[in-house]
């Protein structure tokens, strides 16, 4: 069962199924297509990246997007599927609306969760709802691009959102190894910690200070043990303090760092 507007250049059909799928029905399309996910149990492939939808999420596919989608059991599936072309668009607010398609950082920018919160399936009703009125194909751009303006907002603020949840995540992290300086920090045991994968929290951690995990905890360890060196700690039993178990390693370190070796700098 569905609904359905078809025109040249917009193509909306909002359907239900019960029937499910072995494979991936994949291919690409020569169009903009916005696949709204309302529910069922579903798995979608774009471009060799497999998403799980949750109840009211989107993906945003951009042309020659190769995709597809599995239902995966036999309970009711429903969804919107949405395909334009861009020559529905203003020209001068093309460029603007269809950047979501895009993404920023990589296809992962794709896929939005939560778009119930945006009003989305109203927009998408709205379009339906031009199926019998005059001027058909112009109001049908116009509420086109109000959907997609309203997609453009959402992913401006999902975007911010997420760089708030990362800043956040490296201040606990920058936070955690300033107050464990003794302890052994490896990227395996920070992994565990913040639940990160190893890259990615070096990568997040790197673009936050300049600098690598390893890098920081050196530098602070051996800012630590200076000043304790300063106050009449032996440099040996300084450098264990400050997680140093090895105390050529810690000399070498410290040298470079301090520019003089411990006798030095405390002679200085």
């Amino acid at each position: 069962m569905q609904d359905r507007i078809a025109i040249s250049g917009l193509n909306l059909h909002h359907s239900f199924s019960n029937v499910a799928t072995d494979q991936f029905a994949l291919h690409c399309h020569p169009h903009f297509e916005v696949y709204y996910f309302i529910h069922g149990k579903v798995s979608y492939l774009v471009e060799g990246k497999r998403y799980e939808p949750t109840p009211h999420s989107i993906l945003l596919m951009a042309p020659g997007t190769f995709h597809g989608v599995r239902i995966e059991s036999c309970e009711d599936y429903e969804r919107y599927a949405l395909h334009f072309e861009k020559g529905m668009l203003s020209e001068n607010r093309e460029q603007l609306l269809l950047s979501p398609f895009y993404g920023k950082t990589g296809r992962q920018d794709i896929y939005f969760e939560g778009a119930d919160a945006f009003h989305l399936e109203d927009y998408l009703r709205s379009l339906l709802e031009c199926d019998d009125l005059e001027e058909q194909q112009a109001l049908l751009s116009i509420r086109l691009e109000a959907l997609l303006s309203q997609i453009l907002r959402m992913n401006l603020l999902s975007r911010t959102t997420a760089a708030t949840v990362q800043s956040r995540t490296v201040d606990q992290i920058v936070s955690y190894l300033n107050h464990s300086l003794a302890e052994p920090i490896t990227l395996d045991s920070l992994s565990e910690r913040f639940f990160l994968s190893k890259n990615h929290l070096n990568h997040l951690f790197k673009q936050a200070t300049g600098t690598t995990v390893r890098n920081y905890l050196i530098h602070k360890r051996v800012a630590a043990a200076h000043d304790l060196i300063r106050q009449g700690v032996p440099a040996a039993l300084s450098a264990e303090r400050c997680g140093f178990h090895d105390y050529s390693a810690f000399f070498k370190a410290y040298k470079k760092i301090i520019g003089a070796s411990p006798a030095e700098a405390i002679r200085g």
